[in-house]
């Protein structure tokens, strides 16, 4: 148990800090928190490959990538990865490019859209289906079943109960009164609910029980879930972590 222990907290080093100023992850003196979000996905992302008994990772995926918070550490933790950077944001796809050598592909808001004609042993998926209504989901979880190899694993953040409860408590989350009740109504009624943020359209904030997840991911054959964190990342996101087992 310590040597697991111990290795879940080793952390990486030779992490690149190069931050970039459109980074808006990072926040000015707060270079502790930033790279402890970082870490925190390489301590799911280390138990998603212990259950998968699974001892590395040469083809990797970040999706999306941002400027590079959670790929530094990935790079660091898997020297010998190919690391693959995907975002709609293409100035954060190009930075991650330069500074971490990671191959470039911009996204889509269609997941039938991106243009990526390889599979990965790890996707790493940090804060999207977080933002996008339920009819998203399926598109995105087929993404991570496709663009996956036999035994290949994928690691994504959901809003779970934590941030349910943050609603109630009075976090907003940037959205107004009337849309924070409407999440919480859904959510208690359905175990899923969304909004837009005010101005935006197709992009808020979503909140979703572990059951209604798994319903979800139980319409994928052949992904089998490896785990299921609450507040896995960052002591914020939920984590859940599934194989491809064959297809």
């Amino acid at each position: 148990m310590q040597e697991l222990k111990n290795l879940l907290e080793q952390q990486p080093t030779n992490i690149i800090r190069r931050i970039s100023p459109d980074d808006v992850m990072y926040v000015p003196n707060g270079d502790a928190h930033y790279y402890a979000v970082g870490f925190s996905a390489l301590k799911s992302v280390r138990l998603a490959m212990l259950a998968a008994s699974k001892s590395d990772s040469i083809a990797i995926l970040d999706f999306p990538c941002g400027h590079g918070r959670v790929l530094r550490t990935l790079k660091a933790a898997f020297p010998n990865a190919e690391i693959t950077a995907c975002d709609l944001d293409r100035k954060a796809v190009d930075f991650c490019a330069e500074v971490f050598n990671a191959i470039p592909v911009y996204s889509d808001r269609n997941p039938d859209c991106i243009k990526i004609d390889r599979q990965f042993d790890l996707i790493w998926c940090g804060s999207l289906l977080t933002h996008l209504e339920s009819k998203y989901w399926s598109g995105f979880l087929k993404f991570f079943y496709d663009h996956l190899t036999i035994g290949g694993i994928v690691v994504f953040s959901v809003h779970g109960r934590y941030v349910a409860d943050c609603f109630k408590s009075g976090h907003n989350y940037g959205l107004p009164a009337h849309k924070v009740t409407a999440i919480l109504n859904d959510y208690q009624r359905q175990g899923f609910g969304y909004q837009d943020y005010d101005g935006a359209s197709n992009y808020g904030i979503s909140v979703s029980s572990s059951a209604w997840v798994n319903s979800h991911l139980e319409t994928i054959p052949n992904l089998r879930k490896l785990l299921y964190l609450e507040k896995g990342w960052d002591n914020h996101h939920d984590i859940v972590a599934c194989e491809r087992v064959s297809g």
